[in-house]
């Protein structure tokens, strides 16, 4: 990166190094190819992926050749951000080329497509073996060993579980082994949110209501603001108020009562059955019971004390696995599944999908905060707070995130989530 080097607008990007990497050990960096590239983070999903679009004349397929072995090279930054937590550089694994097509008499485009290298570890093993101890200690070694794990030498974020397991892997993935873990997972409140996922800082096993607590990473605003205007008239551009601007804002869906009720986020009633002493126990859970008990993103349920929710509105059913480990009673996660449902729906209610102009600091798990205004029309007489959305508005985590980058700039499409409200349900209209 230049000493000088200076960024000229929101959105800003530079390209360093676009390089595919053969077998072999050949590599060819086609950094001026590339039309445009897409990265792709997902909060619920355990790699990262991606896609670029290439136009070439030197036949590339031919020359390396391009037969689903090869890796690529990806490093980018936004111009004066620096650190291994600001850019994107990584190397992933081409799995696919699609939409071939020739322009000319030498030229073609093409899309290759490329996932985290872990991911192609996990589709060549099937694991058989007995984990015992605490869940996020085994989280931590199926990550990292070579022989039956990822393999990965990224960073690896864990959040200590005071909770311990013993099961068996039967042929699964490390990828099923670590989604198995991660449903097991207690933090250290007892609170069953536990995700795995990746995203710019490594690989991650925590749970949400920890990610609820971390510090805003970006103020974002849905206004008119282009320029700031100056005493004598003038405008002058500020870029740092630029990227907290929304280009374009969608609610794919406001809410879907039925939605709820059917992937058990108001209520549930689990039967538990013990296949050994014959006998069975129920169990009820309400959303609301224990709400003032966990961290949340804002300072209201998404429901109020008025809503409809019945513990049979959902059912769910369990078998213990009583005393099948010595030292270990029930190894299932029976008592905390309906929290555990529950929460993890929560978190997933309120989603809005917003395009922001591109930064590589940016990155699932974010915390970041909206601000929108109301849209009804303006009476003199209220208060400037009173323009504030407060059903939008809040705090909310990115669950997901498209890098769009061209030759001239970059966008990230986001969608963001939040479990709570800034709005009270419980004074309806008032």
């Amino acid at each position: 990166m230049a000493v000088d080097e200076q960024i000229k607008f929101a959105g800003d990007i530079s390209i360093d190094q676009i390089q595919v990497v053969s077998t072999s050990g050949f590599s060819q960096n086609i950094t001026n190819q590339v039309i445009a590239l897409e990265i792709y983070e997902d909060m619920f999903s355990p790699f990262i992926s991606g896609v670029l679009a290439v136009r070439e004349s030197l036949d590339y397929i031919n020359l390396m050749p391009l037969i689903g072995e090869e890796f690529i090279n990806v490093k980018l930054h936004t111009p004066t951000f620096t650190g291994k937590d600001k850019i994107i550089d990584d190397q992933f694994a081409i799995y696919k080329i699609t939409n071939r097509a020739q322009t000319g008499d030498r030229n073609m485009v093409y899309e290759i497509h490329f996932i985290a290298r872990e991911a192609i570890v996990d589709l060549n093993k099937k694991i058989s073996k007995a984990y015992e101890g605490k869940v996020s200690d085994i989280a931590e070694e199926i990550l990292k060993d070579k022989i039956n794990g990822l393999e990965t030498t990224k960073s690896v974020n864990i959040e200590p579980t005071p909770n311990g397991t013993k099961y068996i892997s039967n042929f699964w993935s490390p990828i099923q082994n670590l989604n198995y873990l991660a449903e097991n997972a207690k933090n250290q409140n007892g609170l069953p949110t536990y995700i795995f996922f990746e995203n710019r800082f490594g690989f991650n096993f925590g749970s949400l209501s920890t990610l609820n607590k971390f510090g805003i990473r970006q103020e974002f605003v849905y206004d008119g603001y282009r320029r700031d205007i100056l005493k004598d008239g003038k405008s002058k551009r500020n870029v740092e108020e630029e990227y907290k601007r929304i280009i374009e804002i969608e609610v794919p869906v406001l809410y879907d009562y039925m939605k709820r009720v059917m992937n058990g986020m108001y209520a549930s009633k689990q039967i538990d059955h013990d296949i050994v002493t014959k006998k069975y126990k129920v169990f009820t859970y309400d959303m609301l019971s224990d709400w003032n008990e966990e961290h949340h993103l804002n300072e209201f349920p998404v429901t109020s004390s008025r809503s409809v929710r019945r513990p049979s509105q959902f059912l769910m059913h369990g078998t213990g696995y009583w005393g099948n480990f010595n030292g270990y009673k029930d190894v299932t996660n029976n008592s905390s599944s309906q929290k555990r449902v529950s929460l993890i729906e929560q978190a997933q209610m309120n989603k809005v999908i917003i395009t922001v102009p591109g930064r590589t600091d940016y990155t699932v798990g974010d915390k970041i905060n909206l601000q929108l205004n109301k849209l009804n029309p303006i009476h003199t007489d209220e208060m400037e707070s009173d323009d504030i959305d407060k059903f939008f508005s809040g705090n909310y985590l990115i669950s997901s995130i498209n890098h769009v980058i061209d030759r001239e700039r970059h966008e990230c499409v986001m969608e963001i989530i939040k479990d709570s409200y800034m709005l009270d349900p419980e004074r309806g209209g008032r």
